[in-house]
């Protein structure tokens, strides 16, 4: 199970980030849409050093490698602009990527470059109003990039059939629009474990 940050600040972010890791936590996407790369620097720099190989970030690249940070995140419109020379010279560094796709088309149009993919709205958006679930889920084994289920993921839907076909979940606003953000962490990970995954 994949957590996203939330795209606003959050009150001691850095402090819930730690605890999510000490209490199991794989791996963090910082997406920050409207953060200035001094306050992505300072949510980076408050999380703990021994996780920073668990972090990916989907914007202000550049600064990875100032922080030991492997992990690299394309929303669509960016990978789209990356060639393939410029990706392979990524993934020689030993970068692991990772995209964002809305459609199956794009899906199964993604080179082998890229670890996994965010594949969604798959449920009806709990962060972002009227993001829609996608009207259907054609997965299918083979295209050797992961899929993982993004979009309105809760614990009331963690454990069903069509989740259980992803290779994972990322989990957004079902976290961060709660009071209690860990403790929901929690809940979600304790249901993803007992799934299975």
């Amino acid at each position: 199970m994949i957590v996203v940050t939330s795209p606003s600040p959050v009150n001691n972010e850095a402090a819930t980030i730690n605890a999510m890791f000490n209490n199991g936590l794989e791996l963090l996407h910082i997406r920050k849409p409207y953060a200035t790369v001094k306050q992505v620097r300072l949510l980076i720099e408050g999380i703990d050093s021994r996780n920073h190989q668990q972090l990916a970030l989907h914007q202000y690249h550049e600064i990875a490698s100032d922080y030991g940070l492997n992990r690299l995140h394309f929303k669509e419109s960016e990978r789209l602009k990356q060639s393939e020379k410029q990706l392979s010279a990524l993934r020689q560094n030993e970068f692991i990527l990772s995209t964002s796709v809305h459609s199956w088309e794009s899906y199964y149009a993604l080179i082998p470059m890229f670890s996994y993919a965010f594949i969604g709205p798959v449920f009806n958006s709990i962060s972002k109003q009227g993001h829609n679930a996608m009207e259907h889920i054609e997965l299918c084994g083979n295209n050797s990039v992961k899929q993982i289920a993004i979009g309105g993921i809760s614990k009331e839907n963690l454990d069903c059939e069509i989740v259980k076909t992803f290779d994972g979940v990322a989990v957004l606003g079902a976290i961060w629009l709660c009071e209690q953000p860990l403790n929901e962490f929690k809940l979600l990970q304790q249901k993803w474990i007992t799934t299975g995954r």
